[in-house]
């Protein structure tokens, strides 16, 4: 896991998840946006296009470079 919380994955009103990388400050309220945010911070990068071998750290990276071939 990359967050220890273990928090429904539906946003509410009230709910503030803060990342807690040391000296972050960003905030979600879904874990899964939490967890996204996170990979931004570790070095590993798996997503891999296909077409240029440039890699990314989120899969949503990858889909949005690879609209550029």
């Amino acid at each position: 896991h990359l967050t220890n919380d273990h928090i429904g994955r539906k946003a509410t009103n009230n709910l503030c998840l803060e990342c807690r990388w040391g000296g972050c400050t960003v905030a979600y309220a879904k874990r899964d946006h939490v967890t996204s945010h996170l990979r931004i911070h570790v070095p590993l990068k798996p997503h891999v296009c296909p077409i240029c071998s440039r890699a990314f750290k989120r899969p949503q990276d990858l889909k949005k470079h690879d609209k550029l071939h």
